[in-house]
Formats: structure tokens, C-alpha cells, sequence
């Protein structure tokens, strides 16, 4: 029998299947021409901790009201840029007034669900969904609830399956373990 010594690295879970809790670290408008010319803003997020990771987040307007949903829900989950909130025509129903200028998101904490993906070399990455969520806080003007924020990434995870049409598999951290053979005499310590 020979003496043996393995190294241990424990898996930070950074980039673990699931949701995680971010803050933006920067915060960028961009433009995206499609092959037919039309043009589409989308808002670029990085995040501290996760230097190779971007999140695109592609505007997206209601087909009846044209209105832009998809970066207005990024600033309203992330209680970014938030002036007030105010009555609409009829007094019924809550209107917020934001800044959506993107340094506003700087410093913020959003949910972010991430998912692997393989790709074409055969590895296996991964990636974050552009439908986030909110993390539970109570601001001036906005505050969001365990219950909403469980709603809330419940209906991302469903907006997942029907786009990708995977389920959505949560992963746990893991430890991996390198084994190496060295003779009694030799330590590598």
C-alpha cells in the first residue's frame, strides 16, 4: 500500500442551478439590431463576486398597450430609481414613478434564477434567465414580502419551463476531490 494524498475544493455554489441573490455591480444600456433591422434596447447587468457573468435583460412591450414591461419590472424589483408612487386617473390603482437611468440599479440586490446549459464543446455552463425576481426588503416607496418574493420567483421558474421547456432542476453545492499517489517519502506539504 502506498501513502496517498488528495486535495479538496469545495464548490462555492456561485454558479449552482437555483436562484441567488446578486447585487449589480454595473449597469449598461445597449441596442441589438436583428438581421431584419429592427432595433431592441436591453439593459446589460454584472454582479459582484462574478466577474465572467453578464445578464441581458431585452426590452419587451405589451402587445395591446405597448407598454415596456420587461425593464420596468428590472427597476421595480430591484426598488431602483424610485420617486414615488402615485394614484392612477381612476384613484384605484398605484402608479410608480421611477428614474430609469441604469446607475440607478448600481448597488441593488435582485433574485437571479440560474440554469446549466450545455454547449457545443460538450461542457456544461451556467446561465441566468432574464426574468428576475425580488428580494424581500421594505423601502420608501416599495416593499416586497417572503410571500411575494416566493410568488414571484414561482412565476419566473414557470416563464422558464415554458421558454426553454426544461424543468427546473435545483442543484446543491458539492465537493470534489482530486486523488493523487505519491510515494511514503513524498509530501506535497
Amino acid at each position: 500500500m502506498a501513502v496517498k494524498t488528495m486535495s479538496q475544493k469545495t464548490n462555492t455554489g456561485l454558479y449552482d442551478a437555483g436562484w441567488h441573490e446578486l447585487v449589480i455591480s454595473s449597469a449598461a444600456y445597449e441596442t441589438w439590431t436583428s438581421p431584419d433591422g429592427k432595433i431592441k434596447k436591453y439593459v446589460d447587468l454584472h454582479f459582484e463576486g462574478y466577474d465572467h457573468m453578464n445578464l441581458r435583460i431585452y426590452e419587451a412591450k405589451n402587445k395591446e398597450t405597448n407598454v415596456e414591461f420587461k425593464i420596468a419590472n428590472l427597476f421595480h424589483y430591484a426598488c431602483a430609481g424610485i420617486i414615488d408612487v402615485l394614484k392612477d386617473p381612476t384613484g384605484k390603482n398605484p402608479v410608480i414613478q421611477y428614474d430609469d437611468e441604469a446607475e440607478n440599479l448600481v448597488g441593488t440586490r435582485i433574485n437571479v434564477f440560474f440554469y446549466k446549459e450545455a454547449s457545443d464543446d460538450g461542457k456544461e455552463y451556467s446561465r441566468p434567465f432574464d426574468t428576475v425576481a425580488p428580494v424581500e426588503q421594505e423601502t420608501e416607496h416599495v416593499s416586497w414580502t417572503a410571500d411575494q418574493v416566493v410568488r414571484l420567483k414561482a412565476a419566473a421558474e414557470k416563464n422558464f419551463v415554458r421558454i426553454k421547456g426544461n424543468k427546473v432542476d435545483h442543484t446543491t453545492n458539492h465537493t470534489t476531490t482530486k486523488s493523487t499517489t505519491t510515494s511514503d517519502a513524498e509530501l506535497p506539504f
